[in-house]
């Protein structure tokens, strides 16, 4: 029945999969409250799911897992009071039980409870040193706190723990790339896409990574997977744009950043970077009419100033040109003197 559910929900018929559960459960009494339980909650049927647990915890009262389940059910719908009550009280059911403490340790995490989280994902982990999700949020916990040191060790031991888990991998990934140990993350996000091939944000990672490191024929393959997955992916686009650009390869930059701002209001990023197309392809007028948009939105935007100077250069129009360059100088100089003040502010 539940593979029914599953199969029926995929196909988008979900009123045929509720109706089908909720048949199987009149028919089976009690007998199976914790599965239909759990597909329900699958099937976003919050309410239905909650008859569920609320029967198993009339018939296991001293069952933790069960009312676990029930503050579990509740912190997804929203209700938050009763969650916080159900996963304290299944602690207190099964002080020695480590799925609680993570459970009520993750609830905290997400309301930003940090002090109170840290302690129950702590406590889960003195239950059971193994709990790998416990590392997890654990890690996650220390990064939101800036300790990446300790964050990273925390995904290291998730990754130890649950090397099929490609999320482990993403996870350690990311703090690496953040950390700058671009190998270390590669290696991590190849890892997690051998394991989820099929994860558009894994393969747009690992280009990321790619793209800081140069390597941009790696990028382009990462980058082209990740817009074979979701066609729609505007930063992979982007930056798949960044990495012909970065080459040379004008015309197919442009090609792939007009696309990513198809029917879209264009960035100053999207507008500057599709003007170094248009130079690059020796079309300065076109690159004069996006740079214009780029220092009226943003009027210190250096190079872009720049960049107009040599484009009216190329126009042959020099006094545009000197203007464009006294600008950029102009606002070089005003950085300069705003990172001065600031430097005497702290002192």
């Amino acid at each position: 029945m539940v593979d029914l559910c599953r199969a029926l929900r995929s196909r988008g018929e979900l009123e045929v999969a509720l109706r089908e559960a909720s048949d199987f459960l009149q028919h089976t009494g009690d007998r199976h409250l914790d599965s239909v339980g759990a597909l329900l909650v699958e099937l976003r049927a919050f309410d239905m799911a909650e008859h569920c647990y609320q029967r198993l915890v009339e018939l296991q009262p001293d069952s933790a897992a069960a009312v676990c389940k029930l503050g579990i059910l509740f912190a997804q719908k929203g209700d938050d009071d009763r969650a916080r009550a159900e996963l304290e009280r299944a602690t207190r059911l099964e002080p020695r039980n480590a799925e609680t403490w993570y459970r009520l340790g993750s609830f905290l995490l997400r309301k930003r409870e940090i002090d109170a989280a840290e302690r129950h994902l702590r406590r889960a982990l003195d239950v059971d040193s193994r709990h790998a999700r416990a590392h997890t949020n654990l890690g996650f916990l220390l990064d939101l706190r800036g300790e990446r040191a300790a964050a990273i060790r925390e995904f290291q031991k998730a990754v130890h723990l649950a090397p099929r888990d490609p999320e482990n991998h993403f996870n350690l990934g990311a703090l690496y790339a953040e950390a700058s140990s671009f190998e270390l993350a590669i290696e991590q996000f190849n890892a997690g896409v051998a394991l989820a091939p099929d994860s558009v944000e894994a393969h747009y990672n690992l280009g990321a990574v790619h793209f800081e490191q140069r390597r941009y024929d790696d990028a382009i393959v990462s980058f082209r997977q990740a817009l074979k997955l979701q066609p729609r992916h505007d930063e992979a686009r982007y930056y798949l744009g960044l990495c012909y650009l970065r080459k040379g390869v004008y015309d197919r930059a442009l090609q792939q950043l007009e696309q990513a701002s198809e029917g879209r209001t264009r960035s100053v990023r999207l507008l500057y970077a599709t003007a170094l197309c248009y130079n690059g392809l020796e079309m300065p007028r076109a690159a004069v009419r996006l740079l214009s948009q780029v220092v009226e939105l943003c009027p210190d935007h250096v190079k872009a100033h720049h960049l107009l100077g040599i484009c009216f250069d190329k126009l042959g129009d020099r006094e545009r040109a000197t203007l464009s360059y006294k600008r950029a100088d102009l606002h070089v100089e005003q950085a300069r003197s705003r990172r001065a003040a600031a430097r005497v502010s702290r002192v």
